[in-house]
């Protein structure tokens, strides 16, 4: 029997798409097919029905098609993380050395009873450690994060967006929580940067996936990052009450604020970064954006 080659492809999908179109019309047809590429062929005898089939197909379904769109990836993503490890490092060897001769934790940790007449605390607090087991974990986990940020944002957004969600963390955490309430650590900031992170690729799936449910799918896995590292062993008891985490100094309230206001940032930054170019002045307030803040907040941590 003589075949005819009506459509060749090298998107599998889309050959499948157009198979399962002609089986539920009844036209006869074989996909084949390589490692370049697919097509699907039929008896020459049925080859102009198919083809009709096929371009009715299309024009009925162009529309609901969304247009494929291509990401920018950047660059230097190990040596963002390796500026996180240095930077947070660098301030706990200063804070522990008492440097100067002040009190690097006393002047710069999140105070209650301080806030908010001294807003940087809630800056300064989140290059601040307890002790090393308390820097090395987020160390560990921050690094990632900022690695995977500064790939899909561009750096300075990426820092500015970390830094902003986890200073308004902290505030948000102070609010909530008793006057008297201290925290420090860059916690905050690292499930932050979750939240920026979660709601970045919730957006990209908005935007480009067909299918409803995968779109929910980095909501989900930031929700589960949270509450797997976020809650320090805290556990749901019998009457649905928030039971004390197994780590008594982990700052649970932190952790959820820092990553609730992560996620606004991280549709905001999301819509920055689609913004191409962006303004030479937003640009450069972006990339000095964070060490400004930072630096400043420092400053007047100090001086304090």
């Amino acid at each position: 029997m003589e075949e005819t080659e009506i459509v060749r492809t090298p998107d599998a999908a889309l050959i499948r798409e157009l198979a399962l179109v002609l089986h539920s019309v009844g036209i006869p047809h074989r996909v084949v097919g390589n490692q370049h590429s697919r097509w699907i062929v039929v008896p020459t005898t049925h080859a102009l029905a198919a083809l009709e089939e096929l371009s009715n197909y299309h024009r009925e379904n162009a529309g609901r098609r969304r247009k494929v769109e291509r990401f920018a990836v950047y660059q230097g993503a190990l040596t963002h993380a390796l500026v996180w490890c240095v930077l947070l490092s660098m301030v706990h060897v200063l804070a522990q050395a008492r440097a100067m001769g002040l009190d690097w934790k006393e002047r710069g940790l999140v105070d209650g009873s301080l806030m908010p007449a001294e807003m940087w605390r809630s800056v300064t607090a989140l290059t601040l450690h307890a002790d090393l087991s308390h820097l090395i974990s987020n160390l560990a986990f921050g690094s990632v994060l900022i690695a995977l940020l500064v790939q899909v944002l561009r750096p300075g957004l990426a820092w500015s967006s970390v830094l902003l969600s986890g200073a308004l963390g902290n505030l948000v955490n102070v609010w909530l929580s008793s006057e008297g309430h201290r925290s420090l650590g860059a916690s905050t900031a690292v499930f932050a940067a979750l939240g920026v992170l979660t709601a970045i690729q919730l957006s990209r799936k908005l935007a480009t996936a067909r299918a409803r449910m995968t779109r929910w799918v980095p909501l989900i896995a930031g929700a589960l990052l949270l509450a797997w590292n976020g809650m320090g062993g805290a556990s749901l008891g019998p009457g649905l009450e928030l039971q004390a985490p197994r780590q008594p100094n982990t700052d649970i309230g932190a952790h959820i604020s820092g990553f609730l206001c992560g996620i606004p940032i991280g549709v905001l930054t999301w819509r920055l970064e689609r913004r191409r170019p962006l303004r030479p002045a937003l640009e450069s307030a972006l990339s000095w954006g964070a060490p400004t803040l930072l630096i400043g907040s420092w400053l007047l941590a100090l001086a304090s």
